[in-house]
Order: structure tokens, then C-alpha cells, then sequence
């Protein structure tokens, strides 16, 4: 049985993740996007420094906000489906399917974005470092403390 603390802490750090997703959007990027066009968001520009081109600045305006939210998304179900690990690793399986089928359904005319491989690798890295964590402090922390007989 999982407790409030475990619940916690991934509802905090999901909404964490989300929150840094939204601000990479709010100051790297231009309001002219579909993003701020769907929410309507009216707010003043904030990107008064523009970044630098190289592979560093380029990844975190256009690439690290998609691995942020499916990370997001990934911790907000498991903090919804924390008392039952089966079910809830199908809704992250669906999840992180759907991510990247909408990601590849950039490629058509039907879907509006611009497709971009980094946008896979970045959220295929997301989805694996918060498998690995969350392996590691469910099975590999528990074994520490069972006590042999």
C-alpha cells in the first residue's frame, strides 16, 4: 500500500515538470505559436535575451519542454494509479504512445507541428530515466531492507 508521502512526491514533482515545460515555453519561444494561440494566452513577451544557436540552446527552446511534459504526465499517473502498479504502467504505456504517435502525426498535413527525431529521442529519455528511478526506489530500495531468514 503506498503512502500519502510517495503520492506526494509525485504529484509535486509532477507538477514541477509541467511548470518548467510551460516556463521553457514562456521565455525561449515566440507568442506567435499554436501553443499560446489554443490557450489564447494573452502575456507579455518574456524572452528578452534570445539565446545563442548551438545544440545546447537549440535543445532546451525546442526540445526539453516535450520530455518535461511527458515526464509530467508519466509522475501525475503514477500518483493517480500508485496502489495499483499493473494498471497504472497500461495508462503510462497508452500515454507515452499517444505522446509519440502525435509527435509522428507532425510528419502529415493533418497534424499542426514540426516534426523533429530530438523530440522522440528527448521523450524516450524521459520515459526511460523515470522507469529506471522509479525501479530502483520500488524493487532495488526495497531489497535493501528484507531481512534474510
Amino acid at each position: 500500500m503506498a503512502t500519502n508521502k510517495q503520492k506526494l512526491i509525485y504529484l509535486t514533482s509532477s507538477a514541477i515538470a509541467l511548470s518548467a515545460g510551460v516556463f521553457c515555453y514562456y521565455i525561449f519561444r515566440d507568442f506567435n505559436m499554436i501553443f499560446f494561440q489554443i490557450l489564447r494566452i494573452k502575456v507579455p513577451y518574456a524572452n528578452i535575451r534570445p539565446l545563442s544557436d548551438n545544440f545546447f540552446t537549440i535543445f532546451i527552446k525546442y526540445n526539453l519542454c516535450d520530455g518535461l511534459w511527458l515526464l509530467s504526465g508519466i509522475l501525475f499517473l503514477r500518483f493517480i494509479w500508485l496502489n495499483s502498479p499493473i494498471t497504472g504502467g497500461y495508462y503510462i504505456k497508452f500515454f507515452i504512445g499517444m505522446a509519440l504517435l502525435l509527435e509522428f502525426l507532425q510528419l502529415t498535413k493533418y497534424v499542426p507541428g514540426t516534426f523533429d527525431i530530438f523530440d522522440i529521442f528527448t521523450m524516450a529519455f524521459f520515459a526511460l530515466l523515470e522507469h529506471f528511478i522509479n525501479y530502483y526506489f520500488t524493487i532495488i530500495r526495497r531489497q535493501k531492507w528484507v531481512k534474510i531468514v
